[in-house]
């Protein structure tokens, strides 16, 4: 590694740094300190959330990671290479991502999971908000959005600079079922559960208003 590099990257970079130099031995060095305890937390957290509650045995777990690791250097390091984040939030928010859904493809193909989070129905979810607003028209019937949906139309209402994160959280809480205190555990951001709570809210209002306005 370059001495000018020495200086600890910023996440960002360093997934750019990874990706063009795939055989630097202290790169992906730095990469496994800095984001292999993130993956652990994100494949035990989804296995624990979306399989049977118990923890995952050592040997699925282990294999489980080196499947994250594999899709990270796949087609020439294309999931660092597609990383269009800014911020540590989001490069976070990135991985931990790609190992929920690891996981939960892992369950699914065994048949395994505890719950459906194949769909969800964006009606049924933003009735959730408690707080009592002025009366609002009626609305259309309640829509079931796939993730790849849902995260469309999230990207649509949501920017700034840590709108991958905050989707992300959004996506573990409305897909997964996560609650704002397992998805703090999971150590992601230095959001607290209560913050993670804030923050839905916060989305579920801006949401509303966001569809409101498409209609």
């Amino acid at each position: 590694m370059a001495e000018s590099n020495l200086a600890v990257p910023h996440s960002p970079e360093l997934f750019q740094l990874c990706a063009a130099h795939p055989h630097d031995h202290e790169y992906w060095a730095e990469f496994v300190r800095r984001f292999n305890p993130l993956l652990v937390r994100s494949i035990t957290t989804a296995w624990r959330r979306n399989g049977q509650g118990a923890w995952p045995p050592d040997d699925v777990a282990y294999d489980l990671l080196q499947d994250v690791y594999l899709s990270v250097v796949k087609n020439d390091f294309g999931l660092l290479r597609n990383f269009r984040g800014q911020t540590e939030a989001e490069a976070e928010a990135y991985l931990a991502h790609a190992a929920i859904n690891q996981t939960i493809s892992f369950l699914r193909a065994r048949h395994a999971l505890r719950r459906s989070a194949d769909e969800v129905s964006l009606e049924a979810l933003l009735e959730e908000q408690s707080e009592p607003g002025p009366a609002e028209p009626p609305r259309p019937a309640a829509r079931s959005l796939t993730e790849s949906e849902l995260i469309a139309v999230l990207k649509k209402c949501f920017d700034g600079p840590n709108s991958k994160r905050d989707i992300l959280i959004f996506l573990l809480y409305a897909l997964y079922g996560y609650s704002p205190a397992e998805i703090a555990a999971l150590g992601m951001s230095e959001l607290k559960d209560t913050s993670i709570a804030n923050l839905l809210g916060q989305m579920k209002t801006r949401l509303k208003k966001c569809l409101a306005g498409q209609m």
